[in-house]
């Protein structure tokens, strides 16, 4: 089940992504990154256009803000007590986007989605 579900949501997000490159006006500085295989965030910032856009530690810290507003799970919440800011900077760099998208001119990456954990 889990993986006719995963093959679903790749061919949705491969069209999604068609699509928005078709309507792209030629102006626009958009680039769409498809991604070819399972990729975590960690080893997503590694691109060097990732990496020209913010530092790992810079988007650790902003990803930290946004990762403590989503609720733990209840079989994580022994780890998150130990240690919550490396708990939380790990949930982040371990997240899967489903696409990226970037506009270098104004240094923002679009995170298009992200997977579960856990399928």
């Amino acid at each position: 089940m889990a993986t006719n579900l995963t093959a679903a949501n790749h061919f949705i997000w491969r069209h999604l992504y068609d699509s928005m490159h078709a309507t792209q006006k030629p102006k626009s500085k958009l680039m769409f990154h498809t991604l070819e295989k399972e990729s975590n965030m960690s080893m997503l910032w590694r691109h060097e256009e990732f990496l020209r856009i913010c530092s790992e530690e810079d988007l650790a810290e902003k990803a930290q803000e946004i990762e403590v507003t989503i609720p733990v799970q209840k079989d994580q919440e022994k780890r998150c007590n130990l240690n919550s800011v490396s708990f939380f900077i790990n949930c982040f760099w371990g997240r899967r986007p489903d696409g990226v998208a970037i506009t270098e001119a104004v240094q923002i990456v679009y995170i298009l989605g992200f997977e579960p954990l856990a399928d």
